[in-house]
């Protein structure tokens, strides 16, 4: 069912999503596809939900390294993996209705935020970033770009803009902004000795 589903939505974008037609290739009913989704936007979020990875906390121990990977694979699953055209209006659609709204964040949101959130906090108790850092707050910052990107159309983040991305960041929150440059541009197997 769910494969259905993003299989017709990557033909018909969100406007032209059709529970009929989902019944129809996953070979079912309405009725059917009603009973386990009584709202179609629940059926659109599951779907959606199932094709992305709940993706791991970087943990290489490069703040900038960590956070240049949650951004990228921020940007893959927004613009990779979610059929186009689906996003921003799924979003207007559940901003009337608490529940749904919460829904939405909680399966297609938070799991890659709280990621990210946990890379930023090691960052934080490495001593990489200041010790005020709010860490959701600034994935929220990161992640804005992204999500800004992927709402409105603009061309998506791709590996040229995400260093920029971050670094621009990190040189608000940084201890030591350029140690954390030199860090990130030695082999892997170097990083852990700081």
């Amino acid at each position: 069912m769910l494969a259905a589903t993003v299989a017709v939505l990557h033909e018909s974008g969100y406007a032209g999503f059709a529970i009929e037609t989902v019944a129809a290739r996953a070979g079912t009913t309405k009725a059917a596809i009603r009973r386990r989704w009584p709202v179609r936007q629940r059926l659109v979020i599951d779907a959606l939900a199932s094709v992305l990875v709940a993706p791991p906390a970087p943990g290489k121990g490069c703040t900038r390294c960590d956070l240049t990977r949650s951004v990228q694979l921020l940007a893959a699953a927004l613009h990779d993996r979610l059929p186009p055209r689906v996003l921003a209006p799924l979003i207007a659609d559940c901003a009337g209705d608490a529940d749904l709204h919460q829904h939405l964040v909680a399966v297609l949101v938070e799991p890659s935020r709280h990621a990210a959130t946990i890379a930023v906090q090691r960052a934080v108790e490495r001593g990489d970033l200041r010790p005020d850092v709010d860490p959701e707050l600034l994935v929220d910052l990161l992640a804005s770009v992204v999500y800004q990107r992927a709402l409105f159309g603009d061309a998506p983040i791709d590996r040229s803009s995400v260093r920029p991305l971050v670094d621009v960041v990190l040189r608000g929150v940084a201890v030591d902004f350029e140690r954390l440059v030199r860090i990130s541009e030695q082999p892997a197997h170097l990083r852990h000795q700081h």
